[in-house]
């Protein structure tokens, strides 16, 4: 008899990677989506995983920031005893202090109300998508908090048995670079790229004098050369601990299937690249020449004496667009995994199929038909 899953998320980066999964393990999964029809809520999971995977799923309305995550009381009655698992991945994965309402509210509330529901529905299994970042021995972000307050309230659950995942920075499918979420690694890359992109269309215009006496030009190869550098203030002794989606979700299925429940896994890269090889390559792919390390000590306002005021206002921008990733790209703890198979490795190769992939849909900015 197939295992019936109840799974949030599923138009997220991991929980719609995770939806392919069970499925194609012959798992009967209902999706908890939010929309204001039937319809809309199949068309939200639609333009996600597409019309036929989201054909073999049943769909109920919810919202997991409302008492028992807003299901109806008779979809509760009429599931009562029929779910086997819930598979708990939504939440913010917002991590600035402006959001912090909004964080709290979703990863802390939101999972105390999907405990509730697994009650509601005599549920004995639950499974939670925390984040291997807790382990940093104090929270350096709303986020963080809110996870470890989230993974503390799931092992004390007592109805039931529990199991926590924690994967680390998670990234695009391996084969194909493909991802429904363009936050994290590709967040802090994206003000980069729409960079060039913007720089790209004056640079088409034709004026070329004009553009280099701004900073910039284009050269034969399509890249983005910079007169004067952009500077981003990261370690070269820290790493960037990226794990591919469809990794994560497969090792996901199989300790919830052969593992010990009542237990936490570190789903890392035990070998993750160093955080300047994966920024300079990065930008190396994405075809941008000239952003430079913060030289030790120098202050970012330092670095922006004697550019032209067009550049400044680049560099302030930036400088805005990836403050709130400074902790990740200066300082990572080194992580134990505790996953059945190791994480592919993180190269040359993968970081070309991500980014390509990343750049066709302009990380994020073309929307799905």
């Amino acid at each position: 008899m197939e295992r019936h899953i109840l799974l949030t998320g599923a138009t997220g980066t991991i929980g719609s990677m995770h939806l392919l999964e069970l499925l194609s393990r012959g798992y009967q999964v209902s999706c908890l989506i939010r929309g204001e029809s039937e319809q809309a809520r199949f068309d939200k999971l639609a333009t996600t995983v597409g019309r036929e995977v989201a054909s073999q799923t049943k769909i109920i309305n919810g919202e997991i920031t409302r008492e028992l995550a807003g299901v109806d009381p008779q979809v509760i009655a009429e599931l009562k005893g029929r779910v086997d698992i819930v598979v708990h991945h939504a939440g913010s994965i917002k991590f600035d202090q402006k959001y912090l309402d909004e964080i709290m509210a979703a990863n802390i509330g939101g999972t105390a109300n999907m405990l509730a529901l697994a009650e509601a529905l005599e549920v004995t299994h639950f499974c939670y998508d925390s984040t291997a970042y807790v382990l940093n021995s104090e929270a350096r972000n709303p986020y963080e908090v809110s996870k470890k307050k989230a993974e503390e309230m799931v092992l004390d659950w007592q109805f039931g048995q529990v199991m926590v995942w924690r994967p680390s920075i998670v990234v695009g499918r391996m084969t194909d670079g493909v991802t429904n979420g363009f936050n994290g690694y590709y967040g802090f890359l994206s003000g980069f790229n729409f960079l060039k992109y913007q720089l790209s269309k004056m640079w088409k215009k034709g004026n070329i004098d004009e553009c280099q006496e701004q900073g910039f030009r284009f050269d034969e190869l399509g890249r983005l050369i910079l007169l004067y550098p952009l500077y981003i203030d990261y370690s070269r002794e820290s790493t960037l601990n990226l794990v591919p989606v469809d990794w994560a979700v497969r090792e996901m299925t199989y300790l919830m299937e052969s593992a010990t429940w009542g237990s936490v896994f570190n789903l890392v890269n035990v070998n993750p690249p160093k955080v300047a090889w994966a920024i300079e390559k990065s930008l190396e792919i994405l075809g941008i020449v000239g952003v430079r390390r913060l030289p030790h000590e120098a202050s970012p306002q330092s670095v922006q004496v004697g550019v032209p005021e067009t550049f400044r206002i680049i560099q302030e921008r930036i400088n805005g667009q990836i403050e709130r990733f400074w902790h990740y790209i200066n300082y990572e703890k080194c992580f134990d995994s505790d996953s059945i198979t190791e994480a592919p490795p993180v190269d040359s190769a993968f970081f070309q199929t991500m980014l390509e992939y990343a750049v066709a849909q302009r990380f994020g900015r073309v929307s799905k038909k």
